[in-house]
């Protein structure tokens, strides 16, 4: 083995390594929970199941092709006039009449094909394909709405988490309003710092009320996905951290992601579309027969009398006018045009990752930041309210203090939440199914 195979082999080796280690990683059991509940409520799966069932039937229907077809018919028809004629028979003129004015007849036809040249196998593969195509729809589909309830789930505890820092800063600033309220009543502030407090006090408490309103309209979306509106227990931002390189996670895509499954099933659709097609100058052979009762036979042409008939038929398709060869001309472009459509979907799928990735890595970087930001923060509130309460300094360095530590720790819950979104982000575009 050359040094170019060999590292062809290392760098296989390592992504179905990183496919079984990705596929071993699970969400938390509360999501995976979510997300199994969406599957069995969302109305959107019973409609694609239906969409299964249809695609079952049609691939039976392919495969009625070799199946013959009998078919009974009952006429009565009757004709006036008919041809007639006199003969001498033992020196008298005798009317000798060749069709009965009267007719009657049933009949059993069969049809039985013998030989297609392989148009009924094709349909039933092409059927067969169809059929995988709708499975395969179910699980993009599954896939889809699990990136959903994971984003609506990590969206509500991050909406908690602020809610819990503005709670928080509410609790601090009504602690200083009444802190000013009594160096008020003792004459040592002013009135407009007790108006300036109860006005920052009403500023966070509208900051609250818009985070319970997010709140409020992600728990909808919860029930919309779920059918239940109970919020998640969980408070963690705990989702799995992958550290694929681009080449590794555009690789688990390819294998793993519907997105690309579809694509490729497409591709074989398309093929068995055109081969189809190309089958359309075939000839067809058939076995076929009839039997039944009529009249109308001489010497007794009013006698019904049984008959029967047996052969074998041939169809052979001559001249369309160009018709055939500018349907495989369709055909096959349209196949080329799936094909080309992997190709569109590498290029956009190599952007996301990508992306996600430097989103995972912008994130972490702020968040190692964020801690000594915090630390500081705290620091310089505490110094602030000793020194508010000592009464040498104004509510509005303690109100600077307290506003700093509010935006580093909601910065913080900020950065984790991004993070989170963005694993997840790219879990979705590797075709993980950590649920």
């Amino acid at each position: 083995m050359n040094a170019f195979s060999m590292k062809k082999y290392l760098f296989s080796l390592l992504i179905t390594f990183s496919f079984f280690a990705a596929d071993a990683q699970q969400a938390n059991p509360e999501l995976q929970s979510l997300i199994k509940q969406s599957f069995n409520y969302f109305p959107r799966f019973r409609e694609l199941e239906e969409g299964v069932k249809a695609n079952e039937q049609r691939v039976g229907l392919a495969a009625t092709g070799r199946n013959p077809v009998i078919t009974g018919d009952a006429s009565y028809t009757y004709v006036n006039p008919v041809a007639k004629v006199n003969f001498p028979i033992n020196g008298e003129n005798k009317e000798l009449q060749f069709q009965p004015n009267h007719n009657f007849n049933t009949t059993l036809s069969i049809a039985y094909p013998v030989i297609d040249f392989g148009k009924t196998k094709l349909n039933v593969e092409k059927a067969k394909e169809e059929l995988l195509l709708s499975k395969q729809n179910i699980e993009f589909t599954k896939a889809q709405l699990a990136s959903q309830v994971t984003a609506i789930y990590y969206s509500i505890i991050y909406l908690q988490k602020a809610i819990t820092v503005q709670d928080s800063v509410i609790a601090v600033l009504e602690a200083n309003r009444q802190q000013v309220e009594t160096r008020y009543k003792n004459g040592d502030a002013l009135q407009l710092d007790v108006i300036t407090m109860q006005n920052n006090i009403d500023i966070e408490q509208n900051r609250k009320v818009d985070l319970q309103n997010s709140l409020d309209k992600q728990r909808n979306l919860l029930s919309y996905a779920t059918g239940s509106d109970k919020l998640p227990a969980g408070r963690d931002f705990d989702f799995i951290q992958l550290a694929q390189n681009t080449d590794a996670a555009l690789e688990s895509a390819r294998h793993n992601n519907y997105d690309y499954i579809i694509a490729r099933e497409r591709v074989k659709l398309a093929e068995a579309g055109t081969a189809i097609v190309r089958k359309g100058t075939a000839p067809s052979i058939n076995l076929i027969g009839n039997t039944g009762f009529k009249n109308g036979f001489q010497p007794e042409i009013m006698q019904y009398r049984y008959n029967y008939a047996a052969g074998v038929g041939i169809s052979v398709p001559i001249y369309d006018g160009g018709r055939q060869r500018r349907q495989v001309k369709l055909a096959e472009s349209e196949t080329r045009q799936q094909e080309f459509g992997i190709e569109t979907l590498d290029n956009q799928y190599r952007k996301d990752i990508e992306q996600a990735r430097s989103d995972i890595r912008s994130n972490q970087e702020r968040l190692q930041h964020t801690e000594g930001q915090i630390s500081a923060a705290r620091e310089a509130l505490r110094i602030a309210q000793s020194r508010f309460k000592n009464g040498i300094s104004t509510n509005v360095e303690l109100l600077n203090a307290n506003t700093n530590l509010q935006k580093v720790e909601l910065a913080r819950i900020q950065y984790e939440y991004q993070l989170t979104t963005a694993n997840a982000e790219l879990a979705r575009l590797m075709g993980i199914s950590y649920w």
